[in-house]
């Protein structure tokens, strides 16, 4: 196998995945999968990927594309929190670039609750969820949850330090989901230049999959969030070198 992805947007969900793959669609150097999240690397076995395994995941991308020059990527937001995921990442293609996008913790978790009660995954209501989350995901032990997991996704300095623990710094691109939303070909350029891709002026639109304005939690379940994410977020901004901008925590 010669021919690899060339890059990846990783994570996380509910941070705007939808909305940058959706632009990087525009660039006429870029070819995205031919559906969003591929889910290949998360729903692998550990070991024992092969060669069938990885052309079943090659027939997701227009390989003519890739003879014409575009480079090939996906967005599967998944990836950076799922054990063992960035690992089959690095062993079919060591030199990537990927793309994460974080938002406000808080929000983030919020949003992950509110499409998983519109998808039918969710019936509790949110006050509970959030307390009960840790209880709740020892149902898939020894396993993670996929779905209780409102809390434990928003934890980013543990993804941080993985992805920095198995590719360099020139091949991490980190995105605030806040920036994107407000000056989206800001940060697209900064998408360009990541990819060594020319400039291009995407037309940009309202962020897709987004709640509505009026769907928002409490106050007491927000400061409840405020306490939970307090330290992983400091840590997440000393290692991004990020002050706190437009985040609550």
């Amino acid at each position: 196998m010669t021919q690899r992805i060339d890059f990846l947007i990783a994570g996380v969900q509910k941070a705007g995945t939808t909305s940058l793959d959706s632009y990087l669609r525009q660039h006429p150097d870029i070819c995205m999968a031919k559906k969003k999240e591929p889910h290949f690397f998360d729903k692998r076995p550990p070991t024992g990927i092969t060669k069938l395994d990885y052309w079943l995941y090659h027939r997701q991308f227009d390989w003519k594309a890739w003879r014409d020059g575009c480079v090939l990527g996906e967005a599967t937001p998944i990836i950076t929190w799922w054990n063992g995921a960035l690992e089959r990442v690095w062993t079919y293609n060591p030199l990537i670039q990927v793309i994460i996008i974080l938002r406000d913790p808080v929000e983030r978790a919020c949003s992950h609750y509110r499409m998983d009660c519109r998808l039918g995954r969710e019936t509790m209501p949110y006050p509970e969820a959030i307390r009960q989350e840790r209880e709740r995901a020892r149902r898939a032990l020894p396993r993670q949850d996929r779905e209780r997991s409102y809390l434990a996704r928003s934890y980013y300095a543990p993804q941080i330090r993985e992805l920095r623990r198995l590719f360099s710094d020139d091949q991490l691109l980190f995105l605030r989901s806040e920036d994107l939303a407000d000056a989206p070909q800001s940060q697209l350029d900064q998408v360009c230049r990541f990819l060594n891709l020319t400039p291009h002026r995407f037309e940009v639109a309202d962020r897709l999959n987004a709640a509505p304005d009026n769907d928002r939690m409490s106050q007491d379940d927000r400061d409840y969030l405020r306490r939970v994410f307090e330290h992983d977020a400091a840590e997440t901004r000393a290692l991004l070198g990020w002050d706190q901008g437009s985040w609550c925590v």
